[in-house]
């Protein structure tokens, strides 16, 4: 429906006439003779009656008016329908005003890289983005990326699997898409997330009828998945960007699997290093995922018999 537009004046000749009269006394006292025949009264009915239209003219909005105003709204590159339909151009360039087409907040920079950024023409066929990540006040293509930058906000994008090779290129397009839609005072950057290679190590305990190497694969294929930066996570839309490791959330996993009693002496590491993790797990940056490089498992049958697994290094 038409925005319904408002009355700009709803005066109308007896309003007009009943106010200039309700002034007579107070402006002229000693004209006394305010019946319709009076001279007086006559010019005062007829002064009415041309602001009256005067007023219709002013609440009108013509179809020129209109479609300046839309022209404005839309740019230089609005034109009108075809079909002459104003009301529907109206509404057409009201609606598209509620869209977002501007990066203001951090919201705003992950909403048009999710929904807008992948029907621009540009965006074809380059790697599609799977998951997105702003990180305001810092420069993450800069030297140090956790230092400080007032000025600068980063959008962390992570392509789809197996579409990596060309992420040079997507991070390019995506940078030159935002310049014109980031305020003027800003500078963007647009990287790949950084990954933190971690390691687990843990003892289980398997029920009496687990087949070992079946259990050690299942509990291998639970971290994996787990630690996976597309399908991980609790929600298991992917690793959240900046969560810490813990080793909580490991037994967690592995108490998940039908295949084992119960779990001991898990260790998480980053790899490359010696150092388990503190009392808030491995932590993470805000545009860093965990990337599990090693998992050493080893599981205890009934008999006490050990059964080490092979280490494994998930892709």
């Amino acid at each position: 429906m038409p925005i319904p537009l408002p009355n700009l004046d709803d005066h109308d000749f007896d309003d007009l006439v009943g106010e200039a009269r309700a002034l007579i006394p107070v402006l002229l006292p000693e004209w006394t003779d305010h019946n319709p025949g009076d001279p007086g009264i006559v010019l005062v009915e007829l002064l009415a009656w041309l602001t009256e239209m005067q007023l219709y003219q002013v609440d009108q909005l013509s179809q020129s008016h209109t479609l300046n105003f839309l022209r404005l709204l839309g740019g230089p590159q609005w034109s009108p329908p075809d079909t002459g339909d104003l009301d529907a151009a109206v509404r057409q360039s009201v609606a598209a005003l509620r869209e977002r087409d501007r990066a203001a907040t951090a919201d705003d920079y992950e909403y048009l890289v999710r929904t807008v950024w992948p029907g621009q023409p540009q965006a074809a066929g380059l790697p599609r983005v799977r998951r997105v990540r702003c990180v305001p006040g810092r420069n993450l293509a800069g030297a140090d990326p956790a230092a400080p930058a007032p000025a600068h906000i980063s959008v962390v994008v992570l392509p789809e699997p197996g579409e990596a090779a060309d992420a040079g290129a997507l991070t390019a397009a995506l940078h030159e898409f935002l310049d014109p839609r980031r305020i003027l005072t800003v500078r963007h950057h647009v990287v790949l997330p950084q990954y933190v290679d971690i390691q687990v190590a843990a003892d289980l305990a398997l029920h009496e009828d687990a087949v070992p190497q079946d259990a050690l694969a299942d509990a291998r294929n639970r971290l994996r998945e787990f630690c996976d930066p597309f399908t991980g996570g609790d929600a298991r839309d992917g690793w959240p960007f900046g969560q810490s490791a813990h080793p909580s959330e490991v037994y967690a996993v592995l108490e998940q699997s039908p295949l084992v009693d119960y779990i001991e002496n898990v260790r998480l590491t980053r790899a490359g290093t010696d150092a388990g993790a503190g009392a808030d797990g491995i932590a993470l940056d805000a545009h860093q995922l965990v990337r599990l490089t090693r998992v050493d498992l080893v599981g205890y049958d009934s008999y006490g018999r050990t059964h080490p697994s092979t280490p494994e290094l998930p892709q």
